[in-house]
């Protein structure tokens, strides 16, 4: 619920709203007293059949409706609920008020070829969502292979180089982060499957969704492993920096029905975490970054080998210590707007290796920032999927917005290059 909905401490306000992401008509009643907030949050979907059964803690159905799903959208599309829709909590400020967790309890055995309206909602109300299977079994063990081949290059974090910042995430207190790059810069076939997140087809219509058409590559990918007993990351992140200003170089807005995010990671998971297992988590309250006092905020999912973790850099997020016996992998990959930068591997080029034998997509998700109307080169987003298009190396690039001839001529006698 939007915080400029909640009203005035202490004043009780009845609001009917269409929901900027699900385009469900709902009826709110919020009860708000000072900062001590007790919600009772009540949603009466009226328009279309958004949830998956009546089950769903405070939700209601529409009566006479048939089916539980939104009409057009595929048999296969992913179910959502409410853990829980009644809750008592304490929040700094109103501002921080958000719902318990939505999490995605079945995954698509087709995969999408674009973030249905529940997936949106998912988003923008945790700040992340898994898309699941998106390497396959194979392709997970090719890479934890290459992985293998390479384990003396890790590098440990030690000493200054510790991230925990506190005991609550400092694990055994000895054991560190493992961090190794250049996936993307090794021979075949070891590169290919890392090379593949940068447009794979699974992933293409969520970057487009999220950070926009013509994305780009910020960071240079970094493999990251925990040991049992290694070191949490201390939360980061989020809308504004230590001082409360606004952060826009994180910043995650939503306008006019579209989300934007500054600047978005994708996690490849090649390791298999449980819930409670340790390893990436996240606030669903914002602004919150104290994890010893505000740990019931903290959601730690559970991932599967091949699945993607999407979240925005907006949100505050960090590492729980390790505790399961065996190691934790993920790859950790960000992306930006096509006009935006973040980091500054890419000037003035990336390295060399990275670029031999990547496909037209691929480069095209490496070019540097600019805008998309200077004859950007795009991942072209697949009407259908099959098995050739599910590989990234099959990925076709279009220029969504051409300049006039005209227009590039005359820069170049004004500039002597063809764009200014």
């Amino acid at each position: 619920v939007p915080a400029h909905l909640i009203g005035h401490e202490g004043h009780h306000h009845a609001h009917r709203m269409t929901c900027p992401l699900t385009a469900t008509l709902c009826s709110v009643h919020m009860s708000v007293k000072s900062h001590n907030i007790r919600a009772n949050l009540r949603l009466r979907v009226i328009d279309s059949d958004f949830f998956a059964s009546k089950k769903s803690v405070g939700v209601e159905r529409p009566r006479n409706t048939p089916g539980a799903r939104l009409p057009g959208v595929s048999s296969q599309i992913r179910r959502v609920a409410y853990t829980q829709s009644y809750f008592t909590r304490k929040f700094r400020s109103t501002e921080s008020l958000r719902p318990c967790a939505i999490r995605t309890t079945e995954a698509c055995s087709v995969p999408a070829q674009y973030m249905t309206p529940e997936e949106k909602y998912i988003f923008d109300l945790n700040g992340y969502i898994i898309v699941k299977g998106v390497l396959s079994p194979d392709e997970v063990a090719l890479c934890n292979q290459a992985l293998d081949v390479r384990a003396g290059q890790f590098q440990e974090r030690k000493g200054e180089l510790r991230l925990s910042g506190s005991t609550a995430l400092g694990g055994d207190g000895s054991t560190g982060r493992a961090d190794l790059g250049g996936m993307l810069e090794w021979d075949a076939p070891d590169r290919e499957p890392f090379r593949s997140i940068l447009c794979h087809p699974r992933l293409i219509p969520y970057y487009n969704e999220l950070v926009g058409k013509g994305y780009r590559m910020d960071h240079l990918p970094l493999t990251i492993t925990q040991q049992a007993g290694s070191e949490g990351f201390m939360f980061h992140g989020g809308a504004t920096d230590s001082s409360g200003e606004w952060s826009q170089d994180l910043a995650y807005t939503f306008r006019n029905g579209k989300m934007y995010n500054a600047l978005l990671a994708a996690s490849l998971v090649l390791s298999a975490s449980a819930e409670g297992d340790g390893g990436f988590a996240i606030y669903l309250g914002k602004g919150i970054k104290a994890y010893e006092t505000h740990k019931e905020f903290v959601v730690n999912p559970a991932l599967e080998p091949g699945d993607v973790l999407l979240f925005t850099e907006a949100a505050t997020h960090g590492t729980i210590p390790w505790k399961a016996k065996h190691q934790r992998r993920v790859v950790i990959y960000r992306f930006c707007p096509h006009n935006m930068s973040y980091g500054r591997s890419y000037f003035p080029s990336w390295p060399p290796k990275m670029l031999e034998g990547a496909s037209e997509a691929q480069l095209a998700v490496l070019e540097h920032p600019y805008h998309i109307r200077l004859d950007r080169p795009v991942p072209k987003q697949h009407a259908s999927f099959s098995e050739e298009s599910g590989n990234s190396s099959h990925v076709e690039v279009e220029i969504p917005q051409r300049r006039a001839d005209f227009k590039i001529d005359h820069d170049e006698k004004v500039f002597g290059t063809k764009y200014f």
